[in-house]
Order: structure tokens, then sequence, then C-alpha cells
């Protein structure tokens, strides 16, 4: 029985998973065979995790996370105080540089956007929202993550995956994503120049706990005139300091 429940239980997870990663609604055959399940099992997993008010779906049956996901998560990333403490240091950026700054922390081999502060830029439908994953090689937050890496570590990476352009400016050419994640390590923070979205320019700074361990980033969003300017200043030396001065 023991095993049985522990069966379920990541199997339950494995569906909250695969809904997290897709952007729009899945219907049950789909999401049944992305994770090898009967359309039985899928469906009474999709029920159980209904009646504990995590999926809903639509008139046309298609299934979907509900904000109670991100409630959830949002007071695991708060323990400890977690984002009372960075929300004043976000604020102070944002006001200072007159952009967006967004708050991103490291999953295991994900980025996870949490929250944004300051000016944003308006999307449409592509706007960030809470829970939101980066990709890794065409996001500013992600390069930073990349560069964490051992060089072997990234090599096998880079090698391994599929790099599609979100934009004509994304890098696809693996030896050219390469060099850019070397020199990310060593100026200290990623950039995406229209990379993820046309329209949109970010630079990310890691942040660290207390052992200097890098978790996330302070993702700066702006537009592609704002972003020169900045680049053209002591911008990025000025958030660095600062960061070090913060303890971050």
């Amino acid at each position: 029985m023991a095993a049985s429940n522990e069966s379920t239980l990541q199997r339950t997870f494995s569906v909250v998973e695969y809904l997290s990663r897709e952007k729009r609604k899945v219907p049950l055959q789909e999401l049944a065979g992305a994770l090898c399940l009967t359309s039985a099992a899928a469906h009474r997993l999709l029920n159980g995790l209904m009646e504990l008010g995590y999926v809903d779906q639509d008139e046309n049956k298609r299934y979907y996370l509900t904000y109670k996901v991100y409630k959830v998560a949002g007071k695991s990333l708060n323990r400890d105080n977690f984002l009372q403490d960075m929300i004043p240091y976000m604020n102070y950026f944002a006001m200072r540089y007159g952009c967006e700054v967004g708050l991103t922390v490291f999953a295991d081999d994900t980025i996870i956007h949490v929250l944004n502060v300051g000016r944003n830029i308006n999307l449409g439908k592509d706007c960030l929202r809470p829970g939101q994953v980066f990709p890794l090689y065409c996001s500013a937050p992600g390069k930073a993550f990349l560069a964490q890496m051992a060089p072997d570590a990234l090599s096998r990476w880079i090698e391994e995956s599929a790099l599609l352009p979100h934009t004509i400016r994304t890098i696809i050419d693996k030896q050219q994503l390469y060099q850019e994640i070397r020199r990310t390590r060593d100026q200290g923070y990623g950039v995406s120049e229209g990379e993820l979205y046309d329209i949109v320019y970010a630079v990310a700074f890691p942040i660290h706990d207390q052992s200097g361990a890098a978790i996330g980033t302070f993702n700066f969003r702006m537009l592609p005139e704002t972003y020169q300017e900045n680049m053209c200043s002591t911008f990025t030396e000025d958030v660095q300091r600062a960061l070090e001065n913060f303890g971050l």
C-alpha cells in the first residue's frame, strides 16, 4: 500500500509539473500521452487535483493550474521572510533606474520568475506571470544560471539542448552560445538583447545566500533605448557595487 501511495503521489506531481511547463490549457489525451498514463489514470489524478482546487478545466475540458498553486509556492518562497527582504532592494533599483526589476530564483535546472516591481513593460498576453519558467539560453537570468556551471557541464548542456529562436536575435549557434556564457561568467551578469521578446532588453545580476551560493537574480528589464543608455554608463558597475554593499 505504501508503494502504491508513493507511486500515486509521484504521478500527481508529474501532472502538476507538466501543466506548469505549458503556456496553454491541455486536453486530457495529450497529458496522458505525455506522461505515459492511461486516460483513466490521468483523469483520476486530475479530478483529485480539481477537488483540492489546484486544477480547473474550461468549457472544452482542457486542464490548467489555478492560482492556488502560486499561492502555495509563494508561501514556500517567502520562508524566512525571503520576499519581504528582497522587495526593498528591488524597489531601490527600480526607482533609481526607472525600469522593471524582477526576482527570479534557481530551482534545479530551471529559472522561475517570482515577482516584479517598477515600470512594467506591456507585452500583452506575453507579460510575465508568477511561476513562469525562463528558457536558459535566451534570457538574461538563464545565462546567469548557465554561467555558474563548470565548463564541461556547460558544454554538455549546450550540446544536448535544442536552441529554438524566440526572436530573430536569439542565439541558436551552439559555439556562439558557449562564448556568450563565458563572457557572462567573466562580466558577472547575464544579458538578453531582444532574444526572448523583441522589444525587451534585460540585464540579470546574480543574488547570493549567506554561504555565497547564487540562488537567483535581479532581472532588470527595459526598452532598447533605455538599455543602450544604461550600458553606455556605469550602470552595471553601480549595480554590482550596490549588491555587494547590500550583502547580496
